[in-house]
C-alpha cells in the first residue's frame, strides 16, 4: 500500500492532470506527448499508474507510469531492480535533477499547475465501470479496435471499395436498430454509391497521397455539408465510424495526430437516449465520451472489463500501437 500521506495526495493531483487529452507535452527526448487515458491509480505496491495510454509522437503506447518529486528518486528507491516497474514506459516528475539511463520518457510538470484533489466522481453504473476515468481507456479501445477492422478490409480491397463497404456495414447495423423512422425506407446501396463518390472519398485519397491540407478543417466542412439526403447526426456518424476509421489505418504520422485530436476533441451533436438512461451522471459533450461509453456497453454484453489484453489482437493489426515496453523509436 502506499503509505506517505503526501505521495497520495500527488498520486491524486497528477492523475487528474493527466486525464484531459487535449493536453501536450514534450518529453525530455524532445517527443510530442498526449495522454489519451490516465489508466488506473495503483494503490498498493508499484508504478503510480497503470495501463495508461499515451500518444507519443504518432504511436499509441499502453503502459504504466511513475511519478516522483525529483528523477533521482527512481534510483534512490531502486525502481530498475523490481520487476513491479518493468513495464513503466513514462516517468513524470517535478525536477529533473539527473539524467536517467532508463528506457522510458520523461515528463516535467510544474506543481503549481496541478489542480485541486477532488473525489471521485460517483458511479452508479458500477456494474460497468468503477470510475469515470476509464471511460478514455474503452473510447481509446472503441477507435483502435474499428481502425484494426478498418485496415483490414484496406489490405483485401481498394480504398473506393473498402469506405462502401464500411458505409454499407454500418447502414446496416444502423438500420437494425429499433426507432430509426426517418430512414426505415431508403435504399442502402444509394446512400452508400452517394456517400462514397463524394468529399469522404476525396478526403481519403488526400490522407493516402500525403497531401497536405488542415484535416480539423475538412473534418468539421464535411459534418457541416450534406451529401445525399441524410441529416447531421447520420452523416456524423458515417465519419466517425466509417472514415476516420479508414483515415487513421492509412495516415501518416503526422496526419495520424491531426486525426487523434480531432476524435478527442470534437463535440458531441447531441445525447443518445440509451447513454443517458444507463449512465446518468456521466456527461455526454464530446464524441470520444459517447464512444467510450458504447463501448464500455459493447464489452459488458461479452461479459468482460477492460484490460491490455483488449489490446493485444489490434496491436498485431496496426504498426503504430503496442502495449509495454519499449516506447516506439525516438
Amino acid at each position: 500500500m502506499k503509505e506517505n500521506p503526501n505521495e497520495i495526495i500527488w498520486q491524486k493531483k497528477i492523475h487528474q492532470f493527466i486525464s484531459d487529452p487535449s493536453k501536450v507535452f514534450k518529453t525530455l527526448n524532445g517527443n510530442r506527448l498526449q495522454f489519451l487515458s490516465p489508466g488506473k491509480i495503483n494503490k498498493n505496491h508499484g508504478p503510480d499508474f497503470l495501463d495508461v495510454a499515451i500518444l507519443i509522437n504518432s504511436n499509441v503506447l499502453i503502459c504504466d507510469c511513475e511519478f516522483h518529486i525529483k528523477a533521482s528518486d527512481w534510483i534512490n528507491h531502486k525502481h530498475s531492480f523490481d520487476p513491479k516497474y518493468s513495464n513503466v514506459g513514462l516517468h513524470v516528475v517535478f525536477e529533473n535533477d539527473i539524467m536517467l539511463n532508463e528506457n522510458f520518457e520523461t515528463i516535467v510538470v510544474d506543481p503549481k499547475k496541478l489542480p485541486e484533489t477532488k473525489e471521485d466522481v460517483p458511479i452508479t453504473e458500477n456494474e460497468y465501470i468503477d470510475t469515470i476515468d476509464e471511460l478514455q481507456n474503452y473510447a481509446l479501445l472503441r477507435l483502435l479496435r474499428k481502425t484494426a477492422e478498418a485496415k483490414i478490409l484496406r489490405n483485401s480491397m481498394p480504398l473506393k471499395d473498402a469506405l462502401n463497404i464500411s458505409i454499407k456495414n454500418y447502414f446496416y447495423k444502423y438500420l437494425s436498430k429499433r426507432h430509426r423512422p426517418v430512414y426505415k425506407n431508403i435504399n442502402v446501396d444509394d446512400y452508400a454509391n452517394a456517400l462514397t463518390n463524394s468529399e469522404l472519398l476525396k478526403f481519403l485519397i488526400d490522407i493516402q497521397n500525403n497531401e497536405q491540407f488542415n484535416i480539423t478543417d475538412r473534418f468539421y466542412s464535411m459534418m457541416k455539408t450534406r451529401i445525399h439526403n441524410e441529416g447531421n447526426h447520420l452523416r456524423r456518424e458515417i465519419l466517425l465510424n466509417c472514415v476516420l476509421p479508414l483515415a487513421l489505418a492509412i495516415a501518416n504520422e503526422e496526419q495520424r495526430i491531426s486525426l487523434f485530436v480531432w476524435f478527442w476533441s470534437t463535440p458531441a451533436l447531441n445525447s443518445y437516449g440509451i447513454l443517458t438512461t444507463k449512465f446518468k451522471n456521466i456527461p455526454q459533450n464530446f464524441i470520444w465520451q459517447q464512444q467510450g461509453m458504447l463501448e464500455i456497453l459493447y464489452n459488458f454484453g461479452k461479459k468482460s472489463k477492460i484490460s491490455p489484453q483488449n489490446f493485444l489482437k489490434i496491436g498485431e493489426v496496426l504498426n503504430f500501437f503496442q502495449v509495454g515496453k519499449p516506447p516506439f523509436p525516438s
